[in-house]
């Protein structure tokens, strides 16, 4: 495994991110490269660049790394770099040069309205991104005990699966796909009627056609499987809150899929409202 890439901009946000970041370069006895990026300042009216001391600012972001790491990563090798340029295409660069296994980051959090809020580099590392990208909503204590994969049957999603059993046993997976009854008369179904039975019956069909299907599951215990009638950024938030799940795992196809050019409505809300971290993996171009 390739090491751990931790994305900071040394706010606070990160803090989590970080005990994260450590306790996971620890897990799989892999190098932590601790990065941050400085937007060089530009004149807000002309557009010209403000004259700085580049020097003296990524001197002081090593400082304040420093003292963040002194105590919490004993025995964890750490690599501090501090680059210029806009955030989310630098960060990329590095963890595609350094062969990064995950990228790590954080989200802030709006205290008036009590969400969280991804930031626009956030956004783009999940979009864009060749690594799956870790977004840290929760003190890490200990390493995963579990995960949910939102899925829906596609390469993306077994990409996601991948991902998912290099942090979680396959016993402590699972696979949760939410469907849509078709419009017209059988949205309306009860939930329990025979045609809402029929739907659930494929989805569970098409579940285990997944897992079996999946070489990586071959010869190993089975995870769960669910399948639920609603949308889905309402119905895997509901599970993944019901079960206390420590880990929401979703892949996306490309620049497409989940993460869309604008995200995409439902990695959207699966970002914003899971009560747990998430992990957001793209399916690399040629698969």
């Amino acid at each position: 495994m390739g090491p751990i890439l931790l994305a900071t901009d040394l706010s606070s946000r990160c803090d989590r991110a970080l005990d994260r970041a450590i306790l996971l370069a620890r897990q799989f006895d892999v190098p932590l490269l601790v990065a941050h990026v400085l937007s060089p300042p530009h004149s807000l009216s002309l557009g010209t660049p403000v004259p700085v001391d580049l020097d003296r600012l990524v001197e002081q972001a090593e400082a304040r790394m420093l003292r963040d790491l002194e105590t919490l990563a004993d025995g964890v090798r750490v690599a501090l770099r501090v680059y210029t340029g806009e955030p989310a295409a630098r960060l990329r660069q590095v963890a595609d040069e350094e062969k990064c296994a995950f990228i790590v980051t954080g989200v802030a959090r709006d205290e008036t309205l009590g969400r969280m809020l991804l930031g626009t580099t956030v956004e783009r590392l999940v979009r864009e991104a060749s690594q799956p990208v870790l977004v840290v909503k929760r003190r890490a204590r200990a390493p995963y005990r579990d995960a949910v994969i939102a899925t829906d049957f596609s390469p993306g999603s077994r990409w996601a699966l991948r991902a998912a059993l290099a942090l979680v046993p396959s016993e402590a997976l699972t696979l949760f796909h939410a469907f849509e009854l078709p419009r017209g008369p059988l949205r309306d179904a009860a939930p329990g009627s025979e045609a809402a039975k029929g739907f659930q019956r494929m989805a569970e069909e098409n579940a285990v056609d997944f897992v079996n299907a999946t070489p990586e599951l071959h010869g190993k215990p089975q995870p769960r499987v669910q399948v639920a009638a609603g949308r889905p950024e309402r119905v895997v938030v509901e599970y993944v809150r019901q079960a206390q799940a420590s880990l929401l795992v979703a892949g996306t196809q490309g620049a497409g899929g989940l993460a869309g050019a604008l995200l995409g409505s439902v990695a959207e809300a699966l970002l914003d409202r899971a009560p747990c971290d998430v992990m957001v993996v793209r399916q690399p171009r040629q698969a």
